[in-house]
């Protein structure tokens, strides 16, 4: 896995600028990112996305939305609330069944070598949180590597858009995929 940490260091440091200009515009509710290193047999994939996304109480800030009347100053004390709030170890645990969020061909036959989780802060303003989860699989067919699907939409009804980007075998690899188109072929 040594060649693909070199390689994870790669892809973080290719795209070290979009990073730091999405998380500079502030954490987007409805937006996840998918970032993937894939190197012969080794895949690496970093999944993150707003910490509200998993609240529950996030429920009740799409009532607002319901509403004629709309006051932002009430909703972004609202979304400072949820903001603060955490999501247990537990909860991002069941992340590690990485199906919920995305799924290779089946004929890759990819095992899941390590997974992790984590929070950290996206803003200099407030309490905004995003939650990051880095898998690394070693896969025993990766000829059958030629697609990866997003099932995060299925799993997040707020989830719009989804930003993926990746090296694989050394080329680089950027898509912006809505809820209906949910697979990347390469």
């Amino acid at each position: 896995m040594l060649k693909l940490s070199f390689l994870s260091l790669l892809l973080i440091s290719s795209f070290a600028s979009a990073e730091e200009e999405r998380r500079a515009d502030a954490h987007a509710h409805g937006l996840n990112n998918l970032s993937m290193v894939i190197s012969q047999n080794q895949v690496a994939i970093t999944y993150e996305m707003p910490i509200v996304q998993l609240l529950d109480e996030h429920d009740e800030h799409d009532e607002h939305d319901e509403h004629d009347e709309h006051d932002e100053h009430d909703e972004h004390d609202e979304h400072d609330e949820n903001d603060k709030l955490t999501v247990s170890d537990e909860s991002l645990a069941e992340f590690q069944n990485y199906s919920k969020l995305f799924a290779f061909p089946k004929g890759a036959n990819c095992d899941l070598v390590s997974f992790k989780s984590e929070l950290h802060s996206v803003s200099t303003e407030g309490d905004h949180k995003d939650v990051e989860l880095s898998y690394e699989f070693s896969c025993n067919e990766p000829s059958q590597l030629k697609s990866i699907t997003i099932n995060a939409f299925n799993q997040f009804s707020e989830l719009e858009n989804l930003y993926f980007e990746a090296v694989i075998n050394n080329k680089a690899l950027t898509k912006s995929l809505k809820s209906d188109v949910d697979k990347v072929i390469f």
